[in-house]
Formats: structure tokens, C-alpha cells, sequence
């Protein structure tokens, strides 16, 4: 079984990972079919990637000093025809070293920069012949040697050709497969920063090789000998060397004295790879099994990393991070976090972007369905988690009680003070909502999930975070909340932040509007408002939203005086009124002849004028969104969709129901209709709730009908304008444009396919496969994009939205203060839908910007 509470990432590339190596905060892997990847490890994301050879990438080895990367293949690469599998390249004598199937050892001088002395291709080069094995006549009498050309005849990108000269090779260093390489020093007490080529062989003897400078060769020290095991990894820290063996056995050796010091047994896998991480051995199995142990030799985590074989590792630390990462023949990379977590401190909690990864993992496991009672202790729970959590971060938190409101989520209140608490400090109340809907997995008749795994439990895969919640709204909450912890601990948060954050949002916020009022004193004062629970008009360009359109929810039921249905053949008259009918009717008198129009008196005198400023702010937006998006036809009928959506009132039925009817003759004697009103900034829903009800009884009562109305407001909420022009807005312009365009040569944007690879199939015991789900956008555009760091905007979009959030007006009022919206997710973030997700980007640059903003404003 994974283990969740360890994994950092998971990546799906086109082939199996057979050698990986990291350099600062990129991960290069080498794959199947010779392509070399390059990933953030920041973000996730897929950085570049290169063709380098035609077959299988089997080593990786980098050289920082001349920023080059060597890989080995099965290609002739030497002297003397052979495969070569291994690799390690010494700084200190610039010597890379190859070990070999046929149990060889050679090396080759790296010449001073980057291009070397390049040789020339003759059919009696060394790179030409042909070998008596390799390049046998196989079945049927043909030969398939591999090729160094690709397709067109041309060395692969970057591609030069070296010979390693005969006295750089040394036949027979071993008596089969050279399985393992690495390179100590500190072994000699005269010289600490001597190095020493160490090697193990399929044979089950590793051997140690002191390294000739002078004479650029290499001459064995010792011999160590594991009797009818293979050596396949190979590590050390210190003076102790660890081998990984067949058989699921971990040798440790003290290599001051040579000695074997201890066995571990891992199980009966082989043991493929072995690294040493955290002061603990963590040993790699051709059964895809990780095996922890600590430094006392105690096993303390064993986990299903890949679901096949684990064919590369490599582990990396800086002060601030450490990582494994692994890569098996399931065409994935696994990206894990090998530390103690009873080791971490609030302190490091607070720094480290991994331990906001399991706070929020944590956070999506409380299943916070709020119109649902049966996950009422989870809501609790959620709301009790963050305020532990806003307590370790130096706050002072509450728990609200919903009032007048029983079986409601309670609503977390949390205030963080400015470090330097000026008198004249502003505040900001940042509202969220922990609450989500539902989620649950199914399986249609082919077998395929509509989640790629369990939504309640956070799924980290190709630079996005998937699980219901984390997009809407618990993953920018958490975002924001370390931004201000971050900022409290370096004593740079310049105003007031206080936390509002509810349970009930997805319910219709009951008990919210009452219990702000009751403890309004407690909350305030308040200077600004900023919420982050929306979404970019694409995949691509960063947005502020300043206006949202409110809406009018309600329920017009007509019912008949009769206690039973009537049968119309038997009971129907002409002159009758029957309940669907009148309704009908009724239903007709509010939408005009053409169906579009709304007709309730007054409705469209009250909607404000275009203006010429407002009209060209909708044809920036279209024209800037226009070189990214090829399924644009025309910017002005973009531009004028933007408006009907945003600016402009829409009234639609959702649904007309009768009670199911016995047979198809049936008269119900009632049926009801549920219908919303959009509603924009010049409009309240008090008087348009008002205006609907008045004008639906009048045009009942002129029905004449014996049958009874009744209109049900179910749910209001006004619209919402702001000034983009505000502080906050200015602010958070200046910080998105800071965050996402960075000084530097790309820009510091990147592009992914933010469709996202859907996993293997054969990882299927790891990750369920599924069916791609429809995106749910906040725009009709495609998510993709044709977008480069050239035509892409680096200022925000300042957008609308023609959805609706009751919190934002109703706070702005309460407090007299301005409100920001500032979506972190994408269009095709999926919030309500199956596969909810962020991106790993957007989820990190949402809270530096935040940071940002709480230490400027």
C-alpha cells in the first residue's frame, strides 16, 4: 500500500525510468526509447525535453563545474564494442568512469569546456566495427545493430562522439555484469578529499579502485565478496558502504576496516536500488517495495512505491529540503519526502512548502460535505484543525456557533497582529469557506473511475493536486494562511490579518449573515475584505476579479383544491384550470415571446448604461486573450459574450415538475417550477425578489383560477462591483505581476498542457484509471492555449463573473470596507465535478502573492 503521508509527487512519463539525477531544482530522468525529461521540482511541471539517443537512457551523472550531463546508453561508445550501464564521473580528475555488460571498466578524460576534440567517423573507426556478440547475426540471419543516428541520419541533439583509447580500459574487472558504481572520498586519513571508484559486479564481488590521476588509470585497493549474491546497489555515508543483493539482502560494510558490520533483510526482492537519506537506509526492490530503516538498523516504513520494479533512485539535500525520488518500469517518478515527521519543528513547518503539502493532505481527508449529516463531526473536526493550526502559528482563534442554527458547521474567526502593530495598521478580513460538496467514486460498465483516486485523499500527479476541496477553497486557504505565518515569523507582516472562514458556504451560508452581526465588534474593525474562491478565464494568464452578479433563487408552486389527480379523458374540460397549465402561463408572463427577454415591470430600467470606458475594458480583455486562443473567431463576439455573462441579467427555469404521474392521462393536481435570476450591481435582490413576487400573484390573480399560488424565495444574494482602482486591487497588480514575471529570460512563465497526461494504465493499483472529465470552466475558452512567454500578458486580467457569492456584498456592507477577489485556479480546475484540482504553480505563486500583499499593504 502507498504511503501517502511520505509521497511529495508522482509524475507519468512515456517509459520506463531507468536513471534519474538531480541538479538544485530540476530532476532529469532518463527513459525508455532514449528521451530525457527535465522537471521542476518546485512545481512539477515538465521543463524540457530531448531526444538524446535512440535507446534507453541507462545512466545519468552530472558534472556542475561545466554544467554538462552525461548519460550512457546500449550504444557503442568506446574503444571496444560493448553496453554500457553504468556511470560516475569524478570533478576532481575529470574522469568518467563506465562500467559494462561484459564485466569491463573504462574511462574517459572530459576535456576542458564543452566541445572537446571530436572524431572523425571512418569505417575503421572504433565506433564502426562490428562486435563478434553484440552485433551477431540473430534468428533468421539477419543483424539489427542499434543505431547512434536518428531518423534523418543525424546525431541525436547534442550529440558528439569520443573514443575512450585502449589504455583507458580494463578487460575483465569483473567476471559479470558491472550491476553498481559510485565514488567515495574521505576514506584516507592523509587526504580527504581523495577519491575512491568503488564497483559491484552481477559475480558478487565489490571492489575498490584507487583513482590515478597522474596516469589517468585505475588500480584495486580490496576486494569484498558476497558468495552466490549479486551485487545490484550500491550507497555509503561515512566509511560505511551499503550493497543492495539479490535475494532481498542490504550488506553493511566499514570500509576503514573492510569489514562486513551488519545485515538487513528487506524480503525476497532484489534490492535495486539503496540510498541513504536522513541519517536511514532506504532500499529499492524489483517488487516496487521501499523499505526504511533507521540509523540504529531498525526497520521503521516499508511502502508499494511503484507497482513494478524500482529501476533508479537518487537523493538530494539542501538545508531546506530533502527528497527521494524513484523511477520504476510503471512509467512513473515518485518524489518522496524521507525525513522524521515527529522531527519537524513549527519553525520548519511554516518555511518548507512540503509541510504545506501535508497540511493540506490532512485537510482534504475531513470529508466537509455540509448538506450532508452525516459528515457533521467531520466539518467539526476541520474547523477544530485549523485553529490548532492558526494557534501554532502565533494567532488567537475562535470557534463561532452559527446563530439561531443547529446541526450547522461553525465558523473559525483567526487574528494575526502586524509585527510591528503601528497605530495606523489596516486589516484585512480574508474570507474562505472549508466546507465542499459531494464526492464519490464510480465505475462505469468498462471498469473506468470517474476520480483518479479517492477524492477525500489528496493525489499529487503531473504538477496538479487532485481531491475535492482543493481548489474550491481549502487549497487557497491553507495558501494564505502560511503566507501570513511566514510573514509572522520573519516579522514582516505589515497590517491586521484576520481569518473568517465558514462551514456552510456549499449549504447557502445558513446562520452566517446573523452570527458576522453578533459579533461584529469582535471581528472589525475591518479595512479590507479579500477572498480567493474563483477562477481564471484559461489555463495561462493570472486575472483579479471585481465584480460577481448577485442572484434571486425561487419556487413557484401551483396547487389544486382537489385531494387526488384527475383523469383527462373523464375530468378534462376546456374551460378548467389545471395546476401545469396555470403554471404555464404564469411562467410565460416573466420571459417575453421570444423566451429570452425578461419581463417583470421595472426589471430592465434599472440596469445601467455600457459606457464607452466599460465597453473598451471588454475588448482588452478579448483582444489580449485573443493570440492564445485560435478558437476565437471574432474579438468583438468574444467581447460581447463576456457581457452577456457578466453585465447583463439572465432569468432561467432550472426545472418544472409534477408529482409522477400513474398513467400518461393524468392530471396532477400540482406542479412546481425552480427558477434563478441573475442579477447585476444595479440591481438588489431584495426588490427584485420583491418585483418577481408581486408581478407573479398579479398575473395569477387575472388567471382567475381556483387553483392556489405560492412563491417561495429560497435563497438571495446582491451583487458585488469593486473598484479596481482600490489599494487592495493596486496591490494585488503589483504582486501577481512580481510573482509570475519574474526578471528573466523566459519570463518566468511556464506552459504546461494543462490537460494533464491521465496515468498509465499500469499503474493502476497505485492510481485508478479514469475517465476524463468534463472541465468545468469558468469561460468557454479551451483550456490549452497557444500562449508563449512573448504573447502572453504580464498584467492581470481584471474580469467579472457572472456566478455568485452571497459573503462578498453582504461583508462590504457590515464593515464598510472594499473587497478583492483573487483566483488561484484555472478554467479547467474542475471545482464541483470529478478530478477537482490545482496546479502545483498556482497553488505556490497564489501564496507568495498573498505574502506579498500582507507585507506591503
Amino acid at each position: 500500500m502507498e504511503n501517502n503521508k511520505a509521497l511529495l509527487h508522482r509524475i507519468t512519463v512515456t517509459g520506463s525510468v531507468q536513471a534519474l539525477v538531480i541538479d538544485d531544482d530540476i530532476l532529469f530522468a532518463g527513459l525508455d526509447g532514449g528521451l530525457i525529461a527535465a522537471y521542476s521540482l518546485d512545481t512539477f511541471d515538465l521543463v524540457s525535453q530531448v531526444q538524446a539517443h535512440e535507446d534507453s537512457v541507462l545512466g545519468l551523472d552530472l558534472c556542475a563545474q561545466q554544467e554538462l550531463l552525461f548519460t550512457t546508453t546500449q550504444h557503442k561508445i568506446a574503444f571496444r564494442d560493448r553496453r554500457c550501464v553504468l556511470r560516475a564521473y569524478s570533478a576532481r580528475t575529470s574522469l568518467a568512469f563506465f562500467g559494462a555488460q561484459n564485466g569491463s571498466l573504462s574511462w574517459y578524460r572530459v576535456p576542458e569546456g564543452r566541445n572537446g576534440v571530436p572524431v572523425p567517423e571512418t569505417p575503421f573507426s572504433p565506433v564502426a566495427r562490428k562486435h563478434r556478440f553484440f552485433d551477431s547475426f540473430g534468428p533468421g540471419g539477419t543483424q539489427d545493430p542499434l543505431q547512434l543516428r536518428g531518423p534523418n541520419g543525424t546525431l541525436k541533439v547534442g550529440g558528439r562522439r569520443h573514443t575512450v583509447h585502449l589504455e583507458n580500459y580494463q578487460a575483465y574487472s569483473h567476471k559479470s555484469y558491472v550491476f553498481a558504481m559510485v565514488l567515495a572520498k574521505g576514506l584516507f586519513q592523509h587526504d580527504a578529499e581523495e577519491e575512491v571508484l568503488i564497483t559491484g559486479g552481477g559475480g558478487g564481488t565489490i571492489k575498490l579502485w584507487r583513482i590515478e590521476a597522474t596516469s589517468s588509470g585505475v588500480l584495486e585497493l580490496f576486494k569484498l565478496r558476497n558468495k552466490g549474491l549479486s551485487v545490484l546497489s550500491l550507497a555509503y555515508s561515512g566509511s560505511f558502504l551499503y550493497a543492495g543483493l539479490s535475494g532481498g539482502v542490504v550488506h553493511i560494510y566499514n570500509l576503514s576496516s573492510c569489514q562486513l558490520v551488519h545485515k538487513l533483510r528487506v524480503g525476497q526482492d532484489d534490492v535495486l536500488q539503496t540510498q541513504i537519506s536522513c541519517g536511514s537506509v532506504i532500499a529499492g526492490s524489483s517488487g516496487g517495495l521501499l523499505t526504511q530503516f533507521n540509523s540504529q538498523f531498525s526497520e521503521v516504513a516499508s511502502w508499494q512505491a511503484h507497482n513494478g520494479k524500482i529501476l533508479a533512485s537518487y537523493h538530494s539535500h539542501t538545508p531546506s529540503r530533502k527528497i527521494l525520488a524513484t523511477g520504476g518500469n510503471d512509467n512513473t517518478i515518485a518524489i518522496w519526502d524521507p525525513k522524521d515527521p515527529e522531527a519537524t519543528s513549527v519553525a520548519q513547518a511554516v518555511q518548507s512548502d512540503d509541510e504545506l503539502l501535508k497540511s493540506l493532505r490532512q485537510f482534504i481527508g475531513y470529508q466537509t460535505v455540509s448538506v450532508d449529516p452525516r459528515h457533521a463531526r467531520d466539518c467539526h473536526e476541520a474547523a477544530n484543525f485549523l485553529r490548532k493550526l492558526c494557534n501554532a502559528f502565533g494567532a488567537t482563534a475562535t470557534v463561532l456557533s452559527p446563530a439561531g442554527q443547529e446541526g450547522v458547521s461553525p465558523i473559525l474567526l483567526a487574528k494575526f497582529r502586524a509585527s510591528a502593530e503601528p497605530e495606523d495598521s489596516k486589516t484585512i478580513l480574508f474570507y474562505g469557506h472549508y466546507d465542499v460538496v459531494g464526492a464519490e467514486m464510480s465505475v462505469n460498465a468498462k471498469g473506468r473511475r470517474n476520480w483518479y483516486a479517492d477524492p477525500f485523499s489528496l493525489t499529487p500527479l503531473n504538477g496538479f493536486f487532485y481531491g475535492r476541496g482543493v481548489s474550491d477553497n481549502k487549497g487557497p486557504i491553507l495558501a494564505a494562511l502560511y503566507a501570513v505565518a511566514d510573514l509572522v515569523q520573519q516579522s514582516r507582516l505589515s497590517c491586521n490579518v484576520t481569518f473568517l472562514l465558514e462551514g456552510d458556504e456549499e449549504a447557502g451560508s445558513r446562520g452566517f449573515r446573523p452570527t458576522v452581526q453578533q459579533h461584529h465588534d469582535l471581528i472589525g474593525p475591518v479595512n479590507h475584505i479579500l477572498l480567493s474562491n474563483s477562477y481564471w478565464l484559461d489555463d495561462h494568464v493570472p486575472c483579479l476579479t471585481f465584480g460577481m452578479r448577485g442572484v434571486v433563487h425561487a419556487t413557484v408552486n401551483i396547487t389544486s383544491s382537489r385531494q387526488a389527480d384527475l383523469h383527462s379523458g373523464m375530468d378534462g374540460k376546456a374551460v378548467q384550470h389545471e395546476p401545469l397549465k396555470d403554471l404555464t402561463v404564469l411562467l410565460s408572463t416573466i420571459l417575453g415571446p421570444n423566451g429570452t427577454d425578461i419581463t417583470i415591470p421595472g426589471f430592465n430600467g434599472s440596469i445601467d448604461k455600457l459606457t464607452d470606458g466599460e465597453s473598451a475594458a471588454y475588448n482588452q480583455i478579448a483582444s489580449s486573450l485573443l493570440a492564445g486562443h485560435p478558437e476565437i473567431k471574432s474579438q468583438q463576439e468574444f467581447a460581447q459574450s463576456l457581457m452577456q455573462r457578466w453585465r447583463y441579467p439572465n432569468l432561467t427555469i432550472h426545472q418544472i415538475s409534477v408529482p409522477e404521474a400513474k398513467t400518461a392521462v393524468t392530471i396532477s393536481r400540482t406542479a412546481q417550477a425552480t427558477l434563478s435570476i441573475r442579477i447585476v450591481p444595479s440591481q438588489t435582490a431584495e426588490e427584485v425578489a420583491t418585483s418577481l413576487t408581486a408581478h407573479l400573484e398579479k398575473s395569477f390573480a387575472k388567471l382567475h383560477s381556483n387553483n392556489k399560488l405560492e412563491v417561495r424565495i429560497t435563497a438571495k444574494a446582491d451583487p458585488w462591483l469593486g473598484n479596481p482602482r482600490s489599494p487592495l486591487f493596486q496591490s494585488l497588480r503589483s504582486a501577481i505581476v512580481d510573482v509570475w514575471n519574474p526578471e528573466s529570460d523566459d519570463g518566468g512563465r511556464s506552459f504546461p498542457d494543462s490537460a494533464s497526461r491521465p496515468p498509465d494504465p499500469s499503474i493502476s493499483e497505485i492510481i485508478s484509471p479514469v475517465l476524463r472529465p468534463p472541465h468545468r470552466r469558468a469561460s468557454t475558452l479551451a483550456s490549452s492555449g497557444t500562449f508563449t512567454s512573448a504573447n502572453t500578458p504580464h498584467e492581470p486580467l481584471f474580469i467579472r463573473e457572472g456566478g455568485s457569492i452571497p459573503a462578498i456584498s453582504f461583508l462590504e456592507k457590515e464593515f464598510g470596507a472594499d473587497a478583492a477577489m483573487f483566483p488561484m485556479g484555472q478554467a479547467s480546475d474542475n471545482a464541483h465535478l470529478d478530478n477537482e484540482r490545482i496546479r502545483v504553480e498556482n497553488l505556490k505563486k497564489g501564496g507568495a502573492v498573498l505574502k506579498r500583499v500582507f507585507g506591503m499593504l
